[in-house]
């Protein structure tokens, strides 16, 4: 079955409710565009592992806290179209914002946890409205399975917990960061950065290599060291450098380590583009 391109909820509509469709099941990939490889990631995962994968594309106005921000989000429909359509994806659902948000729209999640810290901080609304988007997104597809990255792990999180809180029939799946050759993990904002901010960039990966579980027991102060490592490099500001735990994203506590996976988590701003990455430490 050739991609088929749908820009409105007629059109998602009938070709859901179609022979070809109807009864399978439906995996669900949720992007903004700008597909990279960290994308395709997640659609090559889709593709294994379901009947029907449908790839959105939609920039959501309501999880941007920052006119400007929304405003310079790279965008590049035409190729993400031809990169999906050499996918064999089933459909791209590529709705106008008036199509997902009609006049007099005004039901929005409301997240009483989870939504205050790392990304949160200084984003107010943003999972709000991500979370509102994604109900959205699987009440109109109804998916069986959901696939997201982990660079984005507190959206992850939030996502897997809107699922179990709300008795949502489905199966959210991550897929592990994608990074390049000097290990940067893959974002559409990578296209915003100069070769030289991309070089700095490329730097955050190796340095939150260096902080381990045991460093830590030893030394409380490793996170400024680590903080120092990261402007001496070039880093324009750290929004959040934190330690928490994988399962809870309680903050870290040098006294419950015991059998617990944690995470460093980080914000920087590179020149004026905002980046994010998070990582497994190991003992």
């Amino acid at each position: 079955m050739a991609t088929l391109i749908a820009r409105n909820l007629k059109t998602l509509e009938e070709a859901l409710s179609s022979r070809k469709i109807i009864n399978k099941k439906i995996g669900l990939v949720p992007t903004m565009g700008a597909i990279h490889d960290g994308h395709l990631a997640l659609v090559d995962k889709c593709l294994k592992l379901s009947q029907v994968t449908v790839v959105t594309i939609f920039i959501n106005p309501i999880q941007f806290n920052n006119k400007k921000d929304l405003s310079n989000y790279p965008t590049s429909i035409r190729k993400d179209i031809n990169i999906l359509s050499k996918k064999k994806v089933d459909i791209i659902f590529i709705p106008k914002a008036k199509e997902v948000y009609p006049i007099g729209f005004s039901t929005f999640i409301e997240l009483k946890s989870f939504d205050n810290i790392l990304c949160g901080k200084s984003r107010r609304g943003h999972f709000s409205g991500v979370a509102t988007v994604v109900l959205k997104l699987f009440c109109l597809i109804n998916p069986k399975i959901a696939f997201f990255g982990e660079k984005d792990y507190q959206q992850l999180f939030i996502i897997k917990k809107l699922v179990r809180d709300l008795n949502l029939n489905v199966n959210v799946l991550e897929v592990k960061t994608v990074r390049d050759k000097n290990g940067l993990a893959l974002s559409s904002r990578n296209r915003l950065l100069s070769k030289e901010e991309k070089n700095i960039a490329s730097k955050i990966n190796s340095i939150l290599k260096e902080v381990s579980i045991k460093d830590l027991k030893i030394n409380k102060a490793i996170l400024q060291s680590t903080s120092k490592k990261l402007y001496s490099e070039g880093v324009t500001k750290i929004e959040y450098l934190e330690i928490r735990q994988e399962k809870s994203l309680e903050i870290w506590n040098p006294k419950q380590f015991k059998n617990k996976p944690y995470r460093i988590f980080i914000a920087v701003r590179v020149g004026k583009v905002r980046l994010i990455d998070n990582m497994r430490l190991s003992d």
